[in-house]
């Protein structure tokens, strides 16, 4: 009864996790770049070199824009297709926690894991973000999984496809956690084996030899200032304190991380659990020590702690959990009748509407858990719900800070003129591009607008190219839509001199045209 409770219940939050998934739009500046590079790569059906604006856009790999490109050539140019293979790999790693779960314990412990996994705040966050580290996740996931049943084969091809999806640090995560394992466990050269290798290379070699072809300091990029600079050097600008992921790795497993928190119990000590120790706490310490921090660098740490979930249950634990959710509902509730300075218009409504919901769907789902903490199965459902009504309940919340995050209300309003050339001045959003679907012309003293390290560094070499969308200086023609900055008077000023008048404005945005 309790395993065929549990099983409905993980369908139900599978669902749960695609609901209005399409529904608010791309935010800048990843959701907007990355759905861009995706719709472009689409277009021109090139599945090698990915693109933004025509321009190679080699920050990241392929194989997540591979993926959101293949979904919009069946969905068309959509949220939902850039979105869903974040979802989709999310499921995946899910299948792959609960394989593991029922292969070392039991089928009812592989459903509490997969339930766990995907009804955590970062799992969640993720899983409907046009970002590639879902891809990445599943793919180190299946890695240490396979490294732990000592299949080095398979554990190396899954590190080559991470590798494709965002880099060497694909490499660095499985090795670190299982490198003090294998010595432990005594088993040090499972962890190699020739077949890895040629499986390795075989999977990475292609995209690798067909990009460096087109671009021939790829690999110098990649290596050295992509990997080695952005965990060795402040260069990259995204550093922050060593107590930096803490923060997420509690609230990003709520409310799992507070159960967890009681099941390090001496009686529990065995081999997997020592395995799973270091699947939490060896990433954590790398990525605190690193100089680039992100809050979904974490995010293959979620499967670890839904495993520890899957082997231990705790009432007492459930009910400390369940108080902190009761106090958050308490909150939510009271949020839409308190006044917050600086708060938008926009996200002001939109939490008028989405806190509200949210507080009384937290309070059920707390409340649940406290009175029925030894009902392991209803528990767990009561625990998850506050976490699976989210995509329902915040989405007025999304809508509305799309309203700000996003270019498509924007671009609506421009469309009587979207037949002209889009000029924009020290202005480009990836957002912009992908809701008006053509190229734009960006006027740009360093191409910073386009938020890719490797356009950056090589701007005189596309402001020196004809062909390349990217300029030096401003040409004013008639013919053109100009759009810039909203707070940019100067440019704003030179073009009202020059015959434009202001025919759209948002949040960051102006578009002047010449009315003719």
């Amino acid at each position: 009864m309790r395993t065929a409770v549990l099983k409905i219940w993980l369908i139900v939050v599978a669902i749960a996790l695609f609901i209005n998934i399409g529904g608010y739009p791309l935010f800048d500046a990843d959701e907007g770049r990355n759905g861009e590079v995706g719709r472009e790569m689409a277009a021109t059906n090139d599945y090698v070199m990915p693109r933004i604006d025509g321009m190679p856009y080699l920050d990241k790999p392929i194989v997540y824009f591979a993926a959101e490109a293949a979904a919009m050539e069946i969905l068309g140019p959509t949220e939902l297709a850039a979105r869903l293979p974040a979802y989709l790999f999310t499921l995946l790693t899910a299948l792959l926690v609960f394989w593991f779960a029922k292969k070392v314990w039991n089928e009812e412990s592989a459903y509490i894991a997969a339930i766990a996994f995907l009804s955590m705040p970062l799992t969640l966050a993720f899983a409907r973000t046009v970002i590639f580290d879902s891809a990445l996740t599943f793919f180190i996931v299946g890695a240490i999984i396979a490294f732990y049943f000592e299949r080095p084969t398979l554990a190396w091809a899954s590190i080559a496809f991470g590798v494709i999806t965002k880099g060497p640090v694909a490499i660095a995560v499985p090795l670190i956690v299982m490198i003090p394992y294998a010595i432990k466990r005594k088993s040090f050269r499972k962890l190699w084996s020739w077949g890895g290798l040629v499986a390795f290379v075989v999977i990475i070699a292609p995209w690798v030899w067909a990009v460096s072809r087109v671009v021939p300091d790829f690999l110098h990029y990649v290596l050295v200032t992509e990997t080695a600079q952005r965990l060795a050097t402040k260069a990259l600008k995204r550093t922050g304190p060593p107590w930096y992921f803490i923060p997420y790795i509690v609230g990003g497993a709520l409310p799992w991380s507070i159960i967890a928190f009681f099941a390090w119990r001496k009686e529990r000590r065995d081999d997997t659990t020592l395995f799973l120790a270091l699947w939490i706490l060896v990433p954590f310490v790398f990525f605190s020590i690193s100089q680039s921090k992100r809050p979904q660098y974490i995010l293959p740490v979620m499967p670890a702690i839904a495993l520890v979930i899957a082997n231990f249950w705790n009432p007492k634990a459930a009910r400390i959990a369940a108080t902190l959710f009761a106090i958050l509902g308490v909150i939510l509730v009271a949020a839409p009748f308190v006044h917050v300075k600086k708060m938008s218009p926009e996200v002001a409504a939109g939490v008028q509407s989405s806190a509200l919901p949210m507080g009384i769907v937290t309070l059920i789902g707390a409340i649940a858990a406290i009175v029925f903490a030894k009902r392991k199965e209803i528990a767990i459902a009561a625990l998850s719900l506050p976490l699976i009504a989210v995509p329902i309940t915040a989405n007025p919340l999304l809508q509305a800070i799309g309203e700000r995050r996003s270019a498509k209300a924007f671009v609506a309003q421009i469309e009587p003129y979207a037949n002209r050339q889009i000029v924009g001045l020290e202005d480009y959003t990836g957002s912009l591009q992908f809701y008006l679907g053509k190229p734009i012309i960006v006027v740009t003293p360093n191409a910073e607008e386009f938020t890719s390290n490797y356009i950056i560094r090589h701007y005189d070499q596309f402001a020196n190219d004809r062909n390349s969308p990217v300029r030096r200086d401003t040409v004013y023609d008639a013919g053109r839509l100009y759009i810039v900055r909203n707070n940019d008077s100067m440019h704003i000023n030179l073009l009202r001199s020059n015959g434009f008048t202001e025919v759209a404005r948002d949040a960051h945005h102006v578009a002047l045209a010449r009315i003719q």
